[in-house]
């Protein structure tokens, strides 16, 4: 396997790991020509989010405050949520 065989395998996997294809194709972010296209897929994505390389989505830990219908909030679950960076 070549360099950019091995690049290109670990951008697909990254893109199909993180990224709901046919969701993104839904609400426009993708089309349907970027199906199976994942270079185009991740420039999408960087350019969306302003990202320098789209391996930096979910690098930063996220906090924020979900709200749960009534009765549905997990045991133990604080008022703030903290959603650690996958890279964690």
């Amino acid at each position: 396997m070549t360099e950019q065989e091995e690049k290109d395998g670990v951008l697909k996997r990254f893109v199909e790991e993180h990224f709901d294809f046919d969701g993104l194709l839904e609400i426009g972010l993708f089309t349907k020509e970027m199906k199976g296209d994942y270079k185009a897929q991740a420039e999408r994505v960087r350019k969306w989010f302003g990202y320098e390389t789209v391996f930096e989505y979910g690098a930063k830990e996220i906090s924020g405050h979900i709200t749960y219908v009534d009765g549905c909030r997990p045991e133990n679950e604080g008022f703030v949520t903290v959603i650690p960076s996958i890279y964690d």
